[in-house]
């Protein structure tokens, strides 16, 4: 019976203490008044001095609490309580109070640190997931001052803050964003919390229904695979959508119509209930899918105003371009970073309302006008390098190629003199064959076959080495609906790190290898390092320099410098698909301005020879931009810049119209063409 007794009161203290610091407190408390009892009755029995129970237990109390009393007592008895009250309250009032205050402090630091405070913030930048896109995407987003103060004043609101969440939160996690975010870092604009999308409570914490506007990035490296991850991401809109529901929020429908209105009517923001400007609708989400099959679930998933970004058919786009038109990563490098000097903005101009495009030229002094982006039933629609006869309608916006969103300013009135615009002709490619080597093996490799799938008049041998077997790379194909009609596909099991492998598929036979990043290894680093030691083995066969184009994917834009650049060129994707997310979060119309530059069909970007167009050289044997731009035109082209070289240093994007190059067989016009 006592051995039970002793074990409920040891039980009942252990729950008290791991309740909480307050449990402990009120246990250490009731400790003290129990020993200044004590104290008190010993000290009233054998000491002297005291005349009721009361002064004793507070003389206990006062010699318990202050070690500086125990001088003024007189008589052994009463020195000898006094010394050993002085003693425990050592040990129990000042040792004991300062471990559970430390000790509560420690885990309210600690619980601060993994982010689990729910954050109350309007209009604020909300990213949903820690990967190799995120830190890219914080630090794009913090680099564009002008379109953050744009989507600030449309959202209602005056500062920007940039909410994190992650799994796991912690000071190692914060330091590592810092340190990749760089010199623009700022405390005070960006939030960590911990959490996944995937549970409703959690996007509570981080206050997603406040937000202006989502991100959800995607990883090559998540366990299971991409196909694992767009099943997060879908999972992820529908939690959304459940977020608002759970919260007594709108529909997803009323929330679509509510955006469209908005979007088309005001540029204020939207009254609703709550507190939140954003409360009276489901906030845009900009999300990364791997396969672009899949993107009519996602929209499924989240009827409120959605934009993906299809990262397979994007990146393959650009690696078939790339193949097609050598140079061109220097293009979509100045365009889709902050490291280089244009980029593209889109701006309204009602005052042009109802001109044919055609008699624009020449209107925009500091940028070039690629079209317009128009809003249609199901979001919006681009027409870059429209027709002649196309005609401006506002609230058309206006898409230009510019150093920033003040360039994109329209000269007050037009030239005096049109441009005459023709219509493009066929692709200079028609029959043309290209003997084409992909090392390696990704999720992107089945839409990079089937984007050269889509150039029906030109003929692809490709052929493929990588350890997966080839048996697997085929109904890997078959399951993406691969044409294989117009091209050859070789399959060959090897590794890319064996030169004896590479020397098996003679390279140097081919027109263009290209070097593709690993998504089954454990990360980027070890992808990258893969990556490079092929390329480094490239080298060392000796092949003739500029016989074979050779183009290299990174996932890691750190390792970039670790590649000469003057012997291949260089990829970074995550780089290139964090600047879509960022981008198109802060200006939406920008997603359908990159579907149609970097997926099949429409607009494109390319090379031709200055020699092409009918323009006479000055007596020193240059020529003015606007006179190329002027040519271009007539030719039914846009003329985005020129190159005078391979190098990147040796583009020049939207010059300026006055300035002059020579006419060397060596000079290309940057141009963009619809082929008909």
């Amino acid at each position: 019976m006592l051995a039970r007794a002793r074990n409920r009161l040891t039980y009942w203290t252990e729950r008290s203490f791991v309740r909480g610091a307050q449990y402990r407190l009120l246990l250490i408390a009731a400790l003290i008044g129990l020993i200044s009892i004590l104290g008190g009755v010993a000290v009233l029995a054998a000491g002297t001095g005291f005349e009721s129970a009361s002064e004793a237990v507070w003389w206990a109390f006062l010699r318990l609490t202050d070690p500086g009393y125990l001088g003024d007592d007189v008589g052994a008895v009463n020195r000898t309580i006094s010394t050993i009250l002085t003693v425990l309250g050592y040990v129990v009032f000042l040792g004991a109070l300062v471990a559970v205050m430390t000790q509560w402090l420690d885990a309210r630091m600690e619980r601060l640190e993994q982010g689990l405070t729910p954050v109350a913030r309007d209009g604020h930048v909300l990213v949903l997931g820690l990967t190799n896109r995120t830190h890219a995407i914080v630090r794009e987003v913090l680099l564009s001052e002008g379109r953050v103060r744009r989507f600030l004043r449309r959202h209602g609101t005056r500062d920007l803050h940039i909410v994190v969440m992650a799994e796991d939160v912690n000071a190692t996690v914060a330091q590592d964003l810092r340190d990749a975010v760089g010199d623009v870092w700022d405390e005070e604009k960006v939030t960590l919390r911990s959490g996944t999308p995937l549970r409703v409570e959690h996007l509570s914490r981080v206050d997603s229904l406040n937000a202006a506007v989502i991100i959800v990035p995607g990883s090559e490296f998540e366990e299971g695979g991409v196909g694992r991850m767009d099943s997060r991401t879908v999972k992820t809109l529908l939690s959304l959508k459940g977020d608002a529901a759970a919260s007594g929020g709108p529909t997803a429908e009323s929330a679509e119509a509510s955006s469209s209105e908005r979007d088309s009517t005001s540029r204020g923001p939207s009254a609703g209930h709550g507190t939140g400007p954003m409360a009276s609708r489901l906030p845009l989400v900009v999300a990364e899918i791997f396969d672009a099959r899949k993107m009519s679930i996602a929209r499924k998933a989240y009827r409120g105003p959605l934009e993906i970004v299809a990262s397979d058919a994007i990146v393959s786009r650009l690696l078939a371009q790339n193949v097609r038109h050598p140079g061109l990563s220097h293009v979509y490098h100045e365009i889709l970073t902050h490291e280089g000097g244009c980029e593209i903005y889109v701006r309204e101009h009602p005052e042009l309302d109802g001109l044919p495009f055609d008699a624009l030229g020449g209107a925009f002094p500091e940028s070039v006008v690629l079209g317009v982006v128009r809003r249609g039933e199901g979001g919006y629609v681009p027409h870059l390098n429209p027709a002649p006869d196309f005609r401006v309608a506002s609230p058309d916006r206006f898409v230009h190629l510019a150093t920033s969103y003040s360039g994109a300013v329209y000269a007050g009135r037009l030239p005096e003199q049109s441009w005459p615009r023709g219509r493009p002709g066929t692709s200079k490619f028609a029959g043309v064959e290209r003997r084409i080597l992909v090392l390696g093996w990704n999720h992107k490799v089945p839409a990079l076959l089937r984007e050269f799938a889509t150039y029906r008049d030109e003929r692809f041998s490709i052929r493929v080495l990588s350890r997966i077997p080839p048996s697997r790379r085929v109904r890997n194909l078959e399951r993406h609906s691969v044409n294989a009609s117009t091209m050859s596909i070789d399959h060959v099991e090897g590794d890319i790190a064996e030169i004896a492998d590479l020397l098996a598929v003679k390279p140097e036979e081919h027109d263009a290898v290209l070097l593709v990043g690993s998504d089954r290894v454990q990360g980027d680093e070890e992808s990258d390092a893969r990556t490079i030691l092929a390329w480094l083995l490239l080298n060392e066969l000796g092949q003739p320099e500029g016989s074979t184009q050779t183009i290299v994917e990174l996932l890691d834009p750190e390792n970039v410098r670790l590649v000469d650049t003057s012997r291949g060129e260089v990829i970074i994707s995550p780089l290139i698909l964090s600047h879509m997310l960022a981008h198109v979060a802060l200006r939406p119309e920008l997603g359908a301005v990159f579907q149609e530059l970097f997926t099949a069909g429409g607009a494109e970007i390319t090379f031709r020879p200055l020699e092409a167009y009918a323009i006479e050289a000055a007596a020193g044997g240059t020529v003015a931009f606007a006179e190329v731009q002027r040519a271009a035109h007539a030719a039914g082209e846009i003329a985005l810049g020129l190159r005078t070289g391979p190098r990147a240093e040796d583009l020049f994007l939207n010059p300026p119209s006055e300035s002059r190059y020579p006419t060397g067989r060596h000079v290309q016009v940057v141009t963009m063409v619809t082929f008909v």
